[in-house]
């Protein structure tokens, strides 16, 4: 290979290695031994959604506390990491049906499973805690690689309801940094929800239906949720 070609690989190689470091989870063991997810409950009081039930208003860390993009700041203040996508599948009959229906529509969204993403995160919907999908080591539905801007996030579910099943999810647009460490600073939670919900609503079986507000829009002086509005979009497939 020529070296005005090699130099290039090499450089996003060595992009890549350091990126993907910096969206790797901690690795240091709580203080104390965590709570079982099966029980656990987040403190935050869940929304009450009507025909879902209790949604938990932010994605969980593996830790079981809420997500703060891995501790980047925005302006110096805490950012939280709300749900901001509701999902219902009215068609569904079974758990395996509904997530099978769920990820053919997100890959005919342009949201396949990509890897290069922070893992093991939670979301409290019906009553319980569900670990994320996907469920690929390093993955998130995101609409381009890891190593440019993207949309990208988890879906957490399927709770079954009276007439099918509902997934909740978290969706953001980051960006990329490389000084002065590399990283993935966070650029918007609503361009990637209502992007991920057109593309939904022109490509697949689900549709949008209007939103939900779930109260969870911080503006203090310790904490933030960005351009976060409050609101989840709502996705229906198979009926209103």
């Amino acid at each position: 290979m020529k070296r005005s070609r090699l130099l290039p690989l090499l450089a996003l190689a060595a992009l890549s290695a350091a990126l993907l470091a910096a969206c790797a989870p901690s690795a240091s063991a709580p203080a104390e031994p965590l709570p079982d997810p099966a029980t656990y409950r987040p403190t935050d009081a869940p929304v009450s959604v009507p025909g879902v039930g209790e949604v938990g208003r932010w994605m969980i860390t593996k830790d079981l506390v809420p997500a703060t993009w891995l501790g980047e700041k925005l302006g110096g203040r805490t950012l939280r990491e709300p749900i901001n996508v509701l999902f219902v599948d009215r068609a569904a009959r079974t758990p395996e049906e509904a997530t099978r229906r769920l990820l053919a529509a997100m890959k005919a969204a342009g949201y396949g499973p990509k890897g290069g993403h922070s893992t093991g995160y939670w979301g409290e919907v019906g009553g319980r805690l569900y670990p994320m999908l996907p469920t690929g080591k390093g993955e998130a539905f995101s609409d381009g690689p890891f190593w440019v801007p993207n949309n990208h996030g988890r879906i957490f579910g399927p709770v079954p309801l009276a007439n099918g099943y509902a997934f909740t999810g978290a969706f953001s647009l980051e960006g990329i940094r490389v000084l002065p460490s590399p990283g993935h600073p966070y650029r918007s939670f609503q361009v990637a929800r209502e992007d991920l919900a057109d593309k939904l609503n022109s490509r697949s079986i689900y549709k949008r239906a209007g939103y939900v507000d779930m109260g969870s829009r911080l503006d203090t002086p310790t904490e933030t949720t960005g351009d976060h509005d409050g609101r989840a979009v709502l996705l229906v497939a198979g009926g209103s």
